[in-house]
């Protein structure tokens, strides 16, 4: 275990529960505790790190046409937003071996660093391929700081304060969000899109420095042990895979590439299993474990919500004529349920936690499966409902679900990996769910229909939207079913 200072309070702290291997709800924590010094600066330098994560992850789609007219690369520029991602997936996964080997603080500043870096490059990038490599860096640093937030919290706060702060991040992931566009809008009018990237590098400068001042943590006994490095060129080489299946041509080639992706992950999970350093639980694969069925209702939640994100304004200009706005304020809408939700919770302390998890996750299914009949009805009432119950039943269950993953740890050092593997699987879900939809879409005919123009595209173009959706149905019972049993299990074994 990693050293840290005792409190002088006569309330243990959640680091010292660990280390005595007592339970963490056994005594709360006073709630003014929070807003001590030391806590709330903690959390804000999270907070900062979070906003980064969300912000940049958007604001590419505002300046991409501004990149294209100055340097071009216009095929090229779909993967400065796919590597993006790519390499936050495997920073991700990796922030809970470097944390360990470290310590979160010098994790913290180090990805901070990375991003800024990453940013630099990107500003001044003379070419499409020096701004996909800088977009690249940007990644690790921010799948790093996305991470650390689950990371920190698991080490940093006590368990009875992860709702509240959960509705925080949440709110502040929503503004990240929402803010990102425009900001990267502000830029392209009136300082150039390079600007974008020096005022996010300025950010994740400040970041790197303010967080050398946060109390040292010494590396513990397991920073010792081998590096993971088979398991993580699998993770790397999986991901790639399935990303680029998503614009690959052909669909043979595009399942064919898919499904070696989907193969990679499950020696890669395997292998892991066996290293000394994992990388994600060693339940993760055990259906038994309860831990596992939470894991897999991220999995399967994330990747079956990403149809109407990758299609849904696509479909609804080609059908009804609505426009990108209108297709962003229903995204929006769907991000400000989340928090929404989130931050409810957060004041509900009394309502069950599996009572949530099943909730949340019934209500993120009926929106996912409601937009099989009303995006090719074109019922915008309805389109935006689905959108709000996605977002809201996703708010509802993810407070509950950190929280009962964490009280299911039955070895507490191992919270921390735990606690970084949800937001791991997330993007994971939602690469996947990416590639998997470009496939679902190309084998519905959804490129024929574009191209072929007339009355009979519309017809083509609305069966295909049909099964974009519909595809996807399967995985959300699994989703949902994962979700009733990680509930039950955690609800027997209390």
């Amino acid at each position: 275990m990693r050293t840290r200072q005792t409190s002088t309070n006569r309330t243990m702290t959640p680091e010292r529960m660990i280390a005595a291997g007592e339970d963490m709800n056994a005594e709360a924590a006073p709630p003014a505790r929070l807003w001590t010094a030391r806590l709330i600066g903690r959390f804000a330098l999270l907070s900062v790190g979070v906003w980064l994560y969300a912000a940049d992850t958007l604001v590419l789609a505002t300046i991409s046409p501004a990149v294209v007219a100055d340097i071009g690369g216009v095929s090229y520029i779909n993967w400065a937003a796919s590597l993006y991602e790519v390499a936050a997936i495997i920073s991700g996964a990796a922030a809970p071996v470097i944390s360990a080997r470290h310590g979160t603080r010098r994790l913290l500043s180090f990805a901070a660093a990375t991003y800024a870096v990453g940013c630099l490059v990107s500003a001044i990038a003379p070419s499409i391929g020096m701004l996909i490599a800088g977009r690249t860096v940007q990644g690790l640093g921010g799948g790093m700081l996305m991470t650390l937030c689950y990371i920190a919290m698991s080490e940093w706060f006590p368990l009875e304060y992860w709702p509240r702060l959960f509705g925080i991040e949440a709110l502040i992931w929503s503004a990240g969000s929402l803010l990102g566009p425009l900001v990267g809008g502000l830029f392209v009018g009136h300082a150039g899109w390079r600007a974008a990237f020096w005022f996010f590098g300025a950010q994740g400068l400040a970041l790197a420095l303010l967080g050398t001042f946060l109390p040292a943590d010494a590396p513990g006994a397991a920073g010792r042990k081998s590096w993971p490095r088979v398991p993580l060129t699998m993770l790397a080489a999986a991901t790639l895979l399935i990303a680029h299946s998503g614009v690959a041509r052909g669909v043979v080639f595009r399942i064919c590439e898919c499904a070696t992706g989907f193969a990679l992950l499950y020696c890669a999970a395997r292998y892991d299993r066996r290293s000394a350093m994992r990388l994600l639980p060693a339940e993760l694969l055990d259906l038994r474990q309860p831990i596992s069925a939470g894991l897999m209702m991220i999995l399967a939640l994330s990747l079956s919500c990403t149809s109407f994100w990758c299609y849904g304004p696509l479909i609804l200009n080609l059908l009804f004529g609505t426009t990108a706005l209108h297709s962003g304020y229903i995204l929006a809408g769907e991000s400000m349920a989340w928090s929404l939700a989130t931050v409810m919770v957060s004041r509900w302390p009394v309502i069950p936690e599996g009572l949530m998890i099943r909730l949340g996750a019934m209500t993120v299914a009926a929106g996912a499966a409601g937009f099989t009949l009303a995006v090719p009805a074109g019922a915008m009432t309805a389109i935006v409902t689905c959108a709000l119950f996605e977002g809201f039943g996703f708010g509802l269950l993810w407070p509950a679900m950190a929280q009962r993953l964490a009280t299911l740890c039955a070895d507490k050092a191992q919270r921390s990996l735990v606690a970084a593997s949800q937001t791991t699987l997330q993007r994971v879900g939602y690469c996947i769910g990416t590639a998997t939809t470009g496939i679902a879409a190309n084998l519905a005919g959804l490129a024929d229909g574009v191209s072929q123009g007339g009355p009979d595209a519309v017809a083509g173009i609305r069966s295909a939207s049909f099964w974009v959706f519909a595809a996807f149905i399967p995985t959300l019972c699994w989703g949902v079913s994962s979700a009733f049993r990680f509930a039950s299990a955690g609800e027997a074994r209390r």
